[in-house]
């Protein structure tokens, strides 16, 4: 692994770490729109799923896509601990959702909140496992 690939997932992975707290303190705050946190929950996922595939020696497009983002990691050998619905539920508040209110935007914070939380992990694990290497 290059040291520019190690630099490009450390920078994701400290823009998703970013998405996540901003959506943790957007949760807590109970005022939020739910568009809104699904848009950082959104961008947080991405951000971990493509820091693990750069680090597994892949190479990212610009996508919005949890779902192909999944297929690319496990081209990789890489599995996502990701249920593929919840990945899919997210997709639409990176774009669609993003510019105007929906009702069809119903969000489980909880469950939004562990998915992040669990591939937070999984990409700070991987740095674990290359800082050992």
């Amino acid at each position: 692994m290059t040291l520019s690939a190690v630099a490009e997932a450390l920078q994701l992975f400290e823009a998703g770490s970013r998405d996540h707290l901003a959506c943790t303190l957007l949760i807590e705050s109970r005022r939020a729109a739910p568009e809104t946190i699904g848009f950082l929950a959104q961008q947080a996922c991405e951000k971990f799923i493509k820091c693990r595939i750069i680090l597994a020696g892949g190479v990212v497009s610009r996508t919005h896509d949890l779902d192909y983002l999944a297929d690319l990691a496990a081209q990789r050998g890489l599995e996502v601990p990701a249920d593929r619905t919840a990945l899919r539920q997210l997709n639409p508040y990176a774009v669609a959702f993003r510019y105007e209110s929906h009702q069809e935007a119903l969000l489980n914070e909880a469950s939004t909140l562990t998915l992040v939380e669990v591939l937070l992990q999984w990409s700070e694990a991987a740095f674990r496992v290359a800082d050992s290497e």
